[in-house]
Order: C-alpha cells, then structure tokens, then sequence
C-alpha cells in the first residue's frame, strides 16, 4: 500500500521548509526565536529569579520519548510536563528551567492539564491472560509510592495510572484503545485492564464482515497460546501447518489476519477517518505500553492506516508520542533484539511486507539489507537507523557491540568518515553513548542499511527531537536522566 487515497489523506499545504510544521499552535511569545529545536522562550526576557540559571530548550517541533519502564524520574517527568505545556503555549518562561518540581508544575498547571486528551495504545497485551493484566495492575497507592513501579508491590506501571496519578490528567480524558479490536469499526463491549467499551454504531457494516475478521484474530490467540505452551508448540500459526493452532489456511495466522483487517480498513475507510480525526489528530499525548513486542507490531502490520495517521501526526506537530518497552520497540528501524522472539514466533506473527505502507517505508527499509523486512518496526515514527534493546542488562553487551562494529564498518565503508573505536566499543556501555553513535551516523550517512542498536536500561529516557532543513528531517537524540 503507497498510502494515497488514505482515510485522511489531505494533500500537504505549501509550508516554509525551515519552520516546523504547525507553529500556529504555539503563542506568539513562544514563536519569538523558534528555530530548529532551539527553545524560543530562551529568547524571552528572562524574570530575576532566574538570571544566571540556565533555561532548559524546549522543542518547537515533533519529539517522541523512548523509555524501557515509563518515566520513573522526577527530572523525566518535569521535563515531559513542560514540554507538554510549551507545545501547547502556556509554559511560562520563567518555568522553562530544569530546577523547577513536578508538584509545583502539577498544581500551577492544573486547569490546562485537565484538560489534555491521551490516546493510551494498549494492544502489546492483547493475547495475555485477562487476570494477569488486572493483577499488574491493581494497588491502593499512587504510581512509584514507597519503591514500587506501579500503585503497589509487584505492579507495572501504565501510563493511565501514571498520568492520573504523577501528572493529573482526568482519568476521563483517557482512552485505552487495542487496535485489534478496531473500535472505529465494531461495538465492542470493553475487556477490564485492555481496552475500553467501543461504540462507533457504523450503519453499513456487514455483520458478516466482523464473523470472518474475529475469526482471523482468535486463530492468532490460538498460536499465541500454543506456543506459551511448555514446551511450546513450535510450528502453531505457520503458513501450511494446519492442523497445528493458529495454522487454518496456507497462510500464516499474520498474514491471514493482516488481509482482512486492511481490507476492512479501506472498505469502512469513512469510520476510520472520523476515528482517527477524534483520536489522533486531537490528541495532546498518545502513549505506547509494554509487553508482546512481536503482537504488537503484528498488530501494526494489521493496521497501517491507522500507523500512518499517527506518524502524520506526531510529524505534523500535534501530539507528543510516549513508548513503554516494545512500544518503543516498535517505532525504530528493527525490534529484534529481544528475549520474547523465540523460536516460531516470527515466522507466525510478522505479516508479509507488502502490507507495509510505502508512504513511510522505503525501499531500503525493505530489501532487506542490514535489516530483515520481517523485524522492522511497524510504526515507523524514526528516521534514523536505530535498533532498541529496552530493560538493557551486561548479558546483551557483546551483541549490541557486535551489531554495532557492523554498523561502523558500513558507515566508514560508505562515507568515509571514521569514527573513534572508543565510541562505537563503550556504546554498549548505555544509551548515553549509544545515542552520540546514532547521532553521528544518522546525520551523515541517510542510505545506512546496518542500524546503531541503543541499549535502554531501566529507568532511562531518550528524547527525539525532530526540525526540518532543506525539506530534510533531522533527529536529535538525547537522554534524559
């Protein structure tokens, strides 16, 4: 699919390439001085109190955080509030500095962070069992009280509860969404710690359409569960393995699954569009949780109209995309590395790449060089050639450095230019390092097949800036503390 005649699909307005899009949102005193990921308040006068301590740059333009656990620091959490508030042009300059609380920006904040709206993307725990997402969820306390990740000993965090509890966004205007159940289509009845009750009453749907799509997604949860098995059912949602779970055709469960669900998409294009003009486009905040990176990307591959409206846009400047995990994962160049892809799983769960939208997918993402068209991530948010090891441990060192002495020897091979070995060697190390690799290579080499893996430890966050120059997009990779 080339992405033309998709739901949505404006043609582009004529815009100053050297402005970021959709500047018009932010307030006249934040647009004195916005240039290329500089923070324009810094070119606001600045009040006595803050003389002498430096203002932190806000980005005028798209930006995207990638963590492995969520924002679990009060820096990760200050700086993705302001960010927030200077898009939406009420951040005071003199609150634009690192030193300011999350509380003090909580409470003088409140009205506007009331009313913020957050698409909260839920569908890495799709195939889980019910109880076991109820149980990571259920505390008396607030996200991160007394050393816990979620509201109590043993819990997750998701995002949901950690807006509401660390943020103040109104539980509300939150909506926890799992694609695969397609809420712009089906009524829906809610599944408790998934996703919540759908009702878009679309008139002219076939109920014989949603037979035959339900159908092909239970052949997926028949393979899921037949390879969770112990031992696993190695073979289950292959193409040809029937009678194997999940293996009803001569077509893998993805791939069967992946027919349908595009099929639908354009032939309900109108519901979609209204879904995804109320869901996306209005966001303030779409957030990404963990879990099943392979059923999440499956369920990418499912939906790319729906993928590419988001990348749209974040890229067109209007919500802030936030991952957990695999939904990190999922936005860069390859989400192999990691522990959950066993053996079977890919050859099951990754649709074939004719179902990838060419609108953000080029033909060097899919020949297949550096990179199997079968692990690109399906939510292309990242230009960069970047690969993610999130919940990062010494146990993955040598691989990521094997992955990156690759990636060097592709980038000097091709540019010319050679990078400090000590740069590429300590880029195991972390993201720190990892990201000035990435930074370097992605600026100087566009046509870079083999990616810079970043490992992300527990903990950390990166933040993607994102300006355009010479209608040229550019990347700015930084880590927040």
């Amino acid at each position: 699919w080339d992405g033309e005649g998709a739901a949505g699909g404006q043609p582009e307005q004529q815009r100053d390439p050297h402005r970021p899009p959709s500047l018009a949102r932010l307030s006249p005193a934040v647009l004195m001085g916005a240039n290329l990921g500089a923070c324009s308040n810094c070119n606001v006068v600045r009040p006595e109190s803050t003389i002498g301590k430096a203002l932190y740059p806000m980005p005028p333009g798209p930006t995207v955080y990638l963590t492995s656990t969520g924002f679990v620091t009060e820096s990760q959490w200050v700086r993705f509030i302001q960010v927030v508030l200077h898009r939406r042009g009420v951040l005071a300059a003199e609150d634009c500095v690192p030193f300011v609380t999350r509380a003090f920006l909580v409470h003088k904040y409140a009205a506007e962070i009331r009313s913020l709206k957050v698409l909260y993307i839920n569908d890495a725990s799709y195939h889980r069992p019910t109880e076991m997402m109820i149980q990571g969820r259920t505390g008396t306390g607030k996200v991160g009280e007394n050393g816990n990740v979620g509201r109590g000993p043993g819990t997750w965090l998701f995002w949901d509860q950690a807006l509401e509890d660390l943020m103040g966004v109104p539980p509300q205007n939150i909506k926890m969404v799992q694609l695969l159940e397609k809420p712009w289509l089906f009524n829906r009845p809610g599944r408790e710690a998934n996703y919540a009750p759908s009702s878009p009453n679309v008139k002219s749907l076939d109920p014989a359409d949603e037979r035959a799509y339900f159908r092909a997604l239970k052949l997926t949860q028949d393979a899921y569960d037949a390879l969770k098995r112990d031992p696993p059912v190695v073979g289950a949602g292959q193409a040809g393995r029937a009678p194997l779970p999940g293996s009803a055709s001569g077509k893998s469960c993805a791939d069967e699954l992946a027919e349908i669900s595009h099929a639908l998409n354009h032939k309900y294009s109108q519901a979609l569009d209204k879904w995804c003009t109320e869901n996306i486009d209005s966001a303030d905040i779409i957030v990404g949780q963990g879990g099943e990176v392979v059923m999440l990307n499956m369920a990418w591959q499912c939906n790319q109209m729906i993928g590419t409206r988001l990348v749209d846009a974040v890229r067109a400047n209007k919500p802030v995309y936030a991952g957990l995990s695999a939904s990190t994962m999922v936005c860069a160049k390859s989400m192999e590395m990691s522990g959950e892809i066993q053996p079977g799983w890919i050859e099951a769960f990754a649709a074939d790449a004719k179902h990838l939208c060419r609108k953000h997918f080029s033909d060097k993402d899919l020949n297949g060089d550096g990179i199997s068209a079968n692990v690109l991530g399906a939510l292309p948010l990242l230009e960069a050639p970047i690969a993610m090891r999130p919940h990062y441990t010494e146990a993955w060192a040598q691989q990521v450095l094997e992955k990156n002495l690759l990636a060097e020897k592709e980038f000097e091979k091709e540019t010319g230019i050679e990078i400090p070995d000590d740069l590429v060697h300590n880029s195991k190390e972390g993201c720190e390092v990892a990201c000035q690799l990435l930074s370097l290579v992605s600026k100087a080499a566009k046509d870079q097949d083999c990616p810079i893996f970043v490992p992300i430890r527990n903990g950390k966050c990166i933040e993607v800036t994102t300006h355009y120059q010479a209608n040229e997009l550019y990347e700015n990779y930084r880590v927040i503390a």
